[in-house]
């Protein structure tokens, strides 16, 4: 008679302590999760770009080597990571499906593609121009066609890779969470901020300190226009990565449009204009809607599967 496997026995309490062990995790990522998140998302993404940074100052670390492009692409999908870690523990399969599925919303309204590549680009190159006219109007007589030719697919190839990398994380998984528990304006700054000091490490690239404080203010204020285009469309996380891509896409193309002018505005400039003018943008609409940015009156929350559950 062959033998048979038997399993090894367990102590009787270590099935116990292993569901008792499950159940504090469970409990942890739905009714912290939004600070297990951003512990995860730092966690993952501060070590490498500190830890690289460090390591091609040193020699330790090739800068044109593979490792350090797979640990800055790692650290740039710190965001991703952490949300499908997060709901994976507190919603499981269903948590995960509902945020695949806010990454395909396209059926918003028609505006809103509007808002990503016709206002966004016009209210960046109008606000420098209102500072910088003659530079400006030379700039775009010279380079206009960077308008049809090249800022299209700049926006959907930022959308694609920075996008899809920090999205479903930022809007897709703690933007809802903050929702639940705080008011509009203040969700939306708490998520802002978070992720705008998510970004610090990369002041050790830059070596910049007031480049690097405008390039925070410039993000906090952008994750409020974010906040209100999640909010707005019934959190479609595709359109936060579109309007993500136009934001980045605008700032790229009139830096571009002003390459090797010493007319033009500095990237802090150009950091402390989009401020300005987007924070202006969205002063109006939280006066417009009464402090709701796009959430329904009745309860405040939209009801996305991404959100976790009491």
């Amino acid at each position: 008679m062959a033998p048979q496997f038997r399993p090894p026995r367990r102590h009787p309490g270590a099935q116990e302590a292993t569901d008792v062990g499950a159940g504090k995790l469970h409990r942890w990522t739905t009714y912290r999760g939004l600070a297990v998140y951003t512990v995860i998302a730092y966690g993952i993404a501060w070590p490498l770009l500190i830890g690289g940074f460090f390591g091609t100052e040193t020699g330790v670390l090739d800068p044109e080597g593979g490792l350090v492009a797979l640990m800055n692409q790692v650290a740039a999908g710190a965001p991703l990571i952490a949300a499908v870690v997060v709901l994976a523990v507190s919603q499981g399969r269903q948590g995960l499906s509902g945020l695949g599925r806010s990454l395909v919303r396209w059926q918003v309204h028609p505006l809103w593609y509007a808002f990503v590549f016709v206002a966004v680009p016009f209210l960046g190159i109008a606000a420098t121009w209102v500072f910088h006219p003659a530079a400006t109007t030379t700039a775009l007589g010279q380079g206009w066609s960077l308008l049809y030719t090249q800022l299209p697919l700049g926006i959907l190839s930022i959308a694609v890779f920075t996008g899809l990398a920090e999205e479903p994380g930022w809007r897709g998984y703690a933007q809802p969470n903050a929702n639940r528990s705080y008011p509009p304006l203040l969700a939306a700054l708490i998520v802002s901020v978070i992720w705008a000091l998510w970004h610090l490490p990369n002041a050790l690239f830059v070596q910049n300190l007031p480049e690097t404080l405008a390039h925070l203010l410039a993000t906090v204020v952008n994750g409020f226009v974010l906040a209100w285009a999640y909010n707005s469309t019934s959190g479609s996380v595709l359109i936060v990565m579109l309007l993500h891509g136009a934001q980045n896409a605008t700032g790229g193309l009139i830096m571009r449009l002003f390459d090797g002018s010493a007319e033009g505005p500095t990237v802090t400039a150009y950091y402390l204009i989009s401020a300005l003018t987007f924070g202006v943008l969205m002063a109006t609409v939280a006066i417009l809607t009464q402090g709701r940015l796009g959430l329904p009156p009745a309860g405040g929350v939209i009801r996305t599967e991404a959100v976790a559950r009491d």
